[in-house]
């Protein structure tokens, strides 16, 4: 079957988060991030996490784990300075005009599906984090360096 990332583009919705769009066009949501974690091994669970900016100010990272029922997802607040070194880092990139990594295959480790999202633009990109290629190794860097908590591995038991 030839790859097209469907099974990690629908991870979202599949783990009850509404639509991405939506939620980046709701009252008071200036602003997210997602990274959608799918691990084709299988040996930990598959995860979405979003980052929520906040009118306000206020960032509130939102963690599902596939597999784990809360009532609702995991909330954590993260340090803004945080949230601004990993902005610089897609910007020096230019996050908003990449696309996928090339090649990628189900055959990978893992997966990221990494999106941005405000009001009705959405943009995102996959990527395979265990294969370094720049640019694609600046974000993954990125994210492990400034938002661990979205990327945390569960292990299946």
């Amino acid at each position: 079957m030839p790859f097209d990332g469907t099974d990690v583009h629908l991870l979202a919705s599949q783990l009850g988060l509404p639509d991405l769009r939506q939620a980046a066009s709701e009252a008071g949501v200036m602003s997210i991030l997602q990274v959608s974690a799918y691990y084709a091994e299988r040996r930990v669970r598959h995860s979405v996490a979003r980052v929520i900016e906040y009118q306000t100010g206020e960032l509130e990272l939102r963690v599902v784990f596939q597999g784990v029922s809360l009532a609702e997802p995991l909330r954590l607040s993260v340090a803004r300075e945080r949230m601004e070194a990993l902005d610089e880092a897609l910007l020096r990139v230019k996050f908003a005009k990449l696309g996928d990594q090339a090649g990628l295959t189900y055959a990978e480790r893992s997966l990221w599906l990494i999106q941005r999202a405000a009001g009705s633009h959405a943009h995102g990109i996959m990527v395979a984090p265990d294969r370094p290629e720049m640019p694609y190794t600046a974000i993954v860097n990125a994210i492990d360096a400034c938002l661990p908590e979205a990327i945390r591995e569960i292990p299946l038991r």
